[in-house]
């Protein structure tokens, strides 16, 4: 029998970090297409500029954190970490969908667009992508799980851009078993270095100019982001009782809020705004946060994720050729068209496809997690 392990809202706040990137995406897409955008209202440049990375680097803390509790639990738990059960699981959960979007948009997309050239006139920014796509090294790049360094050398791959994350998380987990492993009784302290190196680099990231392969890496690899969620895991495992009151009490509360708040309106620096998420994390689940519709949304999140720039491109696509010019018109068909198609292809690759490689991960799983 199997260790069973759920932590109540962490799917929740999948959903608002995907939502966050697609309602980003759009706004800037729509930016690019010189279309009247948020991006255009001074006082809210600074939010939607950086919402689609706060989403981002919020799903860094959460993996940090889920993948640094989990691994604790199990050395605790069968007495080591099996490191080749961790990759397996890993494999099964990321690998089948990042694929189908390089095929997607490496092969099948292309293909699409010089079949039906009329149909995406005027879509500027990921025609000028798809007809200046490079194979080669940008493919193999992306193949090894390195598209945040191709992102840099190469440019945006319409509908693949987004998997420089995945990309960052890939090598989080390569990397994060043997650190969990070997460092466990010091694994604090260790993080804490983590975190002041990757910063330190990237206050200097300017020294690494001459090797622009390296640069183009440490300036994408956030593994920062994910040693705070670890951190965050580490006290909250020995510290329970502490954490839950303080994270329930109202002031408490109150401040993470106004921290979150004032994050999303001025960039301070990632170690505060991955604190802030930290405590997000904890607040959700020490009050036991529900919300029936997005905890549905976040399983589905990683297609959520990964679908919809595709989806974009079609929708604003159908949305020129048929001729909807007014504002409002425009943008309640997009966004209906792009939340409503992603949502429903989410649905579709988590039900046939992901589940699938899902039912196999549990084999390989000694704490089995509803969270991940």
């Amino acid at each position: 029998m199997k260790d069973k392990l759920f932590f109540s809202g962490l799917n929740e706040l999948r959903a608002f970090a995907a939502l966050a990137v697609v309602f980003h995406h759009i706004e800037l897409y729509k930016h690019r297409l010189k279309l009247s955008s948020l991006y255009d209202v001074s006082i809210l440049n600074n939010i939607i500029g950086h919402l689609g990375k706060n989403g981002v680097f919020l799903f860094f803390v959460l993996s940090g954190f889920l993948i640094t509790y989990l691994l604790l639990e199990e050395k605790v738990v069968k007495g080591n970490i099996s490191i080749s059960k961790f990759y397996s699981r890993r494999i099964l959960r990321i690998w089948p969908l990042y694929f189908i979007i390089l095929i997607l948009g490496f092969f099948i997309l292309p293909w699409v667009y010089r079949l039906f050239p009329s149909f995406f006139y005027g879509q500027l920014y990921y025609n000028e992508r798809i007809e200046q796509l490079v194979y080669g090294d940008n493919l193999l790049l992306h193949l090894f799980f390195l598209s945040n360094v191709a992102l840099q050398i190469f440019g945006a791959v319409a509908g693949v851009s987004q998997s420089w994350s995945v990309s960052v998380e890939e090598q989080f987990y390569l990397i994060w078993p043997w650190i969990v492993s070997f460092f466990s009784k010091i694994l604090l302290p260790v993080l804490i270095g983590i975190i002041l190196l990757m910063n330190l680099i990237n206050y200097k990231i300017e020294l690494f100019n001459s090797f622009p392969l390296l640069k183009a890496f440490l300036s994408s690899f956030n593994i920062d982001f994910m040693a705070m969620g670890g951190i965050i895991a580490i006290l909250y495992r020995k510290n329970k009782d502490l954490v839950q009151r303080l994270i329930t009490n109202r002031s408490v509360i109150v401040l993470i809020v106004l921290s979150l708040i004032l994050h999303l309106c001025c960039k301070i620096s990632n170690v505060t705004l991955s604190l802030s998420f930290g405590l997000l994390i904890l607040l959700f689940i020490e009050n036991n946060i529900k919300i029936k519709l997005f905890s549905e949304l976040g399983k589905w999140s990683y297609g959520i994720y990964m679908y919809h720039p595709l989806v974009m491109y079609f929708s604003f696509s159908f949305v020129n050729k048929v001729g909807i010019t007014s504002f409002i018109g425009s943008n309640l068909t997009l966004y209906f068209l792009i939340i409503g198609f992603t949502i429903l292809i989410s649905y579709l690759s988590y039900k046939y496809v992901e589940l699938f490689f899902l039912k196999l991960k549990y084999k390989y799983a000694p704490i089995t997690s509803g969270n991940i």
